[in-house]
Formats: structure tokens, sequence, C-alpha cells
């Protein structure tokens, strides 16, 4: 099995802006990236994307992943890289990052992102090499990705680029062992408070956490935010950008407390 992962930060930043264009196809352009960042070739992979697989048509999931297979050189390794809000392009984004991400009631992405997970590793699942999963997203992709890594809970490395936070009232749901976890440690109590589930879920979640990191730019709005029943798991974060830009303002907070709610 390879000792690190196959694609460094800056290439797999460069893919993930990629995929705003679908990585279906892109094979050639991402050999070019990797080429360019390395100096070096890659070994084979195969690229799946959620358009070809037909998911995420109702819903505005958009999502792809590569999967580098090398048993020479015991290399297996799989991308899953999830694209952000384009609301220009799907308005089930912008239904889902306020419903799913904002409220917790809308679960649709999130099931098709893990539709396609489970079809994928399905595919995989017969190689004779470990696999390690890698996991990268960007603004409402970075949501879905780090919420998938929770519940598979078998992710080696995962990053949020701006990403939003993950509703917890919705990984209840979503990750039934999760839910009885509250529900147990909580004593049974129906309407548990969010920072009571969130503090829960950073010790049910102890080891996924250690993989989710968070890169942010100093200045950009989703960060900023404190909507209820939000989380950012994992143990680190990188700040970018100019560290003098002021962070903007939280409507979590003010002035729309009451609308945010």
């Amino acid at each position: 099995m390879s000792k690190g992962p196959l694609l460094d930060e800056n290439v797999r930043n460069k893919i993930t802006q990629l995929e705003y264009k679908d990585l279906s196809g892109k094979e050639d352009k991402i050999r070019m990236i990797y080429k360019k960042e390395t100096g070096k070739e890659l070994p084979e992979f195969k690229i799946y994307s959620s358009k070809d697989m037909e998911i995420g048509k109702k819903s505005g999931f958009d999502g792809a992943a590569i999967h580098f297979y090398d048993k020479k050189n015991k290399i297996n390794q799989i991308y899953y890289i999830f694209r952000g809000t384009e609301p220009a392009k799907d308005f089930g984004d912008v239904v889902y990052d306020a419903l799913g991400i904002g409220a917790g009631k809308k679960n649709n992405q999130i099931q098709d992102a893990k539709e396609m997970y489970d079809r994928i590793e399905k595919k995989i699942e017969k190689s004779d090499l470990k696999v390690d999963r890698y996991g990268d997203g960007h603004s409402l992709g970075g949501n879905l990705i780090v919420t998938l890594g929770l519940i598979t809970k078998n992710f080696k490395d995962i990053r949020g680029l701006n990403d939003a936070p993950v509703n917890v009232k919705q990984l209840m749901k979503i990750d039934a062992q999760f839910g009885k976890y509250v529900f147990a440690k909580s004593g049974g109590i129906k309407d548990i408070p969010p920072k009571d589930v969130v503090n829960l879920g950073n010790v049910y979640y102890k080891k996924q956490k250690a993989t989710i990191s968070h890169t942010w730019v100093k200045g950009e709005p989703m960060h900023a935010q404190s909507f209820p029943n939000s989380w950012y798991a994992g143990n680190k974060v990188t700040m970018l950008g100019d560290l003098d830009t002021e962070e903007m303002i939280n409507i979590g907070k003010y002035p729309f407390q009451k609308e945010a709610k």
C-alpha cells in the first residue's frame, strides 16, 4: 500500500476547482495538472461522475471520484470530490443550502452523495489491496464530503474548502447510530440543545474528526456564520489570505438573528 496520498494539496485544489466543469472526460486535463505540479506521470485511473451515473438530477448534487489503482506499486487510492453551490446552474443547491444545511430538514443531496459512494465502492471492493479514501469539497461540497466522512467512518483524509458546516440535527437523522447515542447520553431528552449535540459529536466521532481539516479564506462569509445546529467537525483550520481582512458579519447573530433561526 502506498505510504501517502498520491495527490498533494495543490493538485487536489486544482481538481476540486475543475469539478465545477464536471470531471467526466477530463483525464488528459488531470494528467496535465499533475505533470505541471509534480513533474511526474500519473498511474492509470478511472473517473466516476454523478452525471454519468445519473445521480443528483433532482437534488442538484454534483460530485466525482477518481480511482487510482496500480497493483505493482501498491497504489489503491480514491478521491471523492464534491462541488459547491451553483445557483445559476441548479436552484436545487440553493434549496439544499437553506433547508438542508441551514434547517436540517432536507437530506436529498447527502443521500445522493451516499448513493454515489455506495455504488462506486461496490465497483472497487474486489481489489486485493486495501483502499485509501480521500475527500475534497468546496462550500456546499465541503458540507457534503465532511458529512459523508462522518457517516461512513472510513476516510483517511478529508478537506473542506471554504466549507459550509455540518448540521447536527440533520446528522442525527442520517446516522441512526449517532442519533441513538445522543438519545441515550441525553437521557431521552426530546429537544436536546444543539451545543450539547455538538459536544456529543466531538466524542462519538473522535476518530473521524482527526481526519478532517478546513481551509478558509479570511473574509469569506461562510465560516463567519453561526446558525443553529452548525458544527465544523475537525481538528485543524488553515486560514489563507490577508489576515488583516475583516470577517464578514455573522447574520446568525446580528441583525437577522430571528430570521436565521
